[in-house]
């Protein structure tokens, strides 16, 4: 594991190599939050459960946070990698997301008859597209770090939203309690993500180039492409259709980072 490095308590600190340095990495690995099933209630579903739209929705939800062991593969045979901080970051929160999917998985198995089998089934990257990327990524150097950390913040943007509609639509007790938990989480990740990505947008015009050509490639949410389109589809329309100014309002939050406005990249995959 690389050395993971805090912000110094005194004196200057250069913002350069040590954007965010309010947030303290190391403190944020050690408390990170693991499994969920003990706090759960599982039983609350067995005489409440869910409608099957919002299973639906769960069901979507825990392919993305899952799916997010794959994204960080090919985040980390970058330059991003190269940032001890960074990585520990990552890592941390890749961690913080499979436990996340793995709750969605146990109130959707609460549902179910008991002894039913886990779908688990993987969402394979082409080795031949993580070698191409990576090569990529290594050319281009430290701009990578903006693109990554931009990527980060737009997603869980997005996510953050998609909880909140979530509860919105289906007021559960139970899963309400579950999800506002999950916001939490998602909202200290956050704190990581956004100072970093403004930073460096700002402090790179190459970075800017790169960031915005690659956002408009990325299926959205990070994540999607573990899914069949038709599933992407009822995510956007079940969530947001009914409240299409939540996807203008993350668009216009895109459109304040540096360098990365007019994209609607939310609005062009709702399709709203």
């Amino acid at each position: 594991m690389p050395e993971r490095k805090e912000a110094p308590a005194d004196g200057e600190v250069d913002m350069m190599h040590f954007p965010a340095p309010e947030f303290d990495v190391r403190e944020y690995a050690r408390s990170a939050a693991a499994s969920h099933r003990d706090e759960l209630g599982l039983d609350h579903y067995k005489t409440n459960p869910l409608t099957a739209e919002t299973l639906r929705l769960l069901r979507y939800l825990q392919i993305i946070e899952r799916a997010t062991m794959t994204h960080l593969r090919g985040v980390l045979v970058t330059a991003t990698h190269k940032d001890a901080r960074i990585t520990a970051f990552l890592t941390t929160w890749a961690f913080e997301k499979y436990w996340i999917a793995d709750a969605f998985e146990q109130i959707g198995l609460a549902h179910q008859p008991e002894g039913t089998d886990v779908d688990r089934a993987p969402f394979i990257t082409p080795p031949e597209r993580t070698i191409r990327e990576a090569i990529y990524a290594n050319i281009v150097g430290l701009p990578m770090i903006a693109v990554h950390m931009t990527l980060g913040t737009i997603d869980t943007w997005l996510s953050q939203a998609a909880y909140r509609r979530l509860i919105a639509l289906e007021p559960h007790p139970q899963l309400t309690k579950t999800i506002e938990r999950f916001l939490e989480l998602k909202e200290r990740q956050l704190a990581f993500f956004e100072p970093q990505s403004r930073y460096r947008l700002t402090e790179s015009a190459q970075a800017r180039k790169i960031t915005k050509r690659r956002l408009t490639k990325t299926p959205w949410p990070i994540g999607a492409m573990a899914e069949p389109p038709h599933e992407t589809e009822f995510f956007f329309q079940r969530l947001f259709g009914s409240a299409r100014e939540l996807v203008s309002e993350i668009d216009s939050r895109i459109d304040s980072l540096p360098g990365q406005s007019g994209l609607s990249l939310i609005g062009k995959a709702a399709r709203l």
